[in-house]
């Protein structure tokens, strides 16, 4: 049977003053009206149905998630919260492994929970498309066209067409590039962005665990539910899943996404989805503006008032206020460190 891992482990300090740890970017309400993980589940369980959903999660985030399950109607026993962050490997070899128990013949894909995407049923069609060439001994990854140079993501570059039509080979993963070698990357039709998502038969990835993490696949092996996860978990690296297999496997294969896809990495990244008015402002809130270009201001409960202001992003909540450059938005993420190094952490 087809499953489904929803990774929500994530803690969006680049959404900050927004986004805190208590209630990281998957809890927002970003492009809709609902918060981003529930999008992300809603838009899944077209393809799997609510009973094989499983969510990997942090346990500080207990009560925002069983809030969510309950009205998608996801078992409580598909949740997995971990006892400490690890990154990707850990949780989604784990969920593997106790899915792999329950069902041998497992097909899984894996998910962030805070990605949006527009073209649902594109998205869908691209699913299934995985899905049949996973059952073949593929691990399959989602290759997103890049549209500009971006360094935030990382980049993929095929190698050669495999022996379905739209399936390519993976030549090598890259890590997040300067600017200039992003460009380059940009100019050759063969690089794609890494979306993070991944589709493997269970059976297939625990193979390649046990090549790659032999150590790791020794504990596997002990872990038939969660309690004993859980025991074990200390002990598991801590690592991506895209260092620790996608990068050394020979499995490896891209289907190019034909779907409206961001990560939502940035304030910059939400602002070019939000509708502007004629100067390229989005503006919500309790606001006046005079004058003003390119700007998002997002202030909250506050009021607000703006002249002449360009290229800036303005968030506001109960007890911060976030005045960035455009082009900084990716130094978000070192001012909630200094915010760490202060021990401010009533604003994390």
């Amino acid at each position: 049977m087809n499953h489904v891992i929803v990774l929500s482990g994530g803690s969006g300090t680049r959404f900050w003053p927004l986004s805190r740890k208590s209630q990281p970017k998957q809890f927002l309400n970003l492009c809709s009206d609902r918060p981003m993980i529930e999008q992300t589940i809603q838009r899944v369980k077209k393809l799997t149905g609510g009973k094989n959903i499983y969510i990997a999660a942090n346990k500080i985030h207990q009560k925002n998630i069983r809030s969510c399950v309950s009205k998608l109607k996801i078992p409580q026993e598909n949740i997995f919260f971990e006892p400490l962050a690890k990154n990707t490997f850990a949780p989604i070899a784990v969920l593997s492994k106790l899915i792999y128990e329950a069902d041998p013949q497992a097909v899984i894909a894996v998910f962030p929970s805070d990605h949006y995407i527009k073209e649902e049923n594109k998205f869908l069609k691209v699913l299934k498309q995985a899905f049949i060439a996973a059952k073949t001994g593929y691990i399959v990854t989602i290759g997103i066209t890049p549209t500009q140079p971006e360094t935030g993501y990382g980049y993929i570059k095929i190698a050669q067409q495999a022996n379905r039509p739209g399936i390519y080979k993976v030549k090598k993963f890259f890590e997040k590039p300067e600017i200039k070698l992003a460009k380059k990357f940009i100019r050759d039709k063969g690089y794609y962005w890494n979306g993070g998502m991944f589709i493997f038969k269970a059976e297939c990835l625990l193979g390649e665990i046990k090549k790659f993490l032999p150590s790791d696949y020794c504990l596997l092996k002990k872990i038939d539910s969660q309690e004993k996860a859980k025991k074990l978990w200390s002990k598991l690296v801590s690592t991506s899943i895209d260092y620790a297999i996608m990068e050394k496997t020979k499995r490896i294969a891209l289907i190019p996404a034909d779907f409206s896809w961001s990560d939502l990495g940035s304030w910059l990244a939400l602002g070019d989805l939000l509708p502007k008015d004629e100067q390229g402002n989005c503006i919500r809130g309790d606001t006046i503006d005079i004058g003003s270009t390119n700007i998002l201001a997002l202030p909250g409960s506050r009021f607000l008032a703006t002249i002449g202001l360009k290229d800036l992003i303005i968030v506001g909540t109960k007890d911060a206020l976030l005045i960035c450059a455009k082009d900084k938005t990716q130094d978000v993420k070192k001012l909630v460190e200094s915010l760490k190094n202060k021990k401010l952490s009533k604003l994390l």
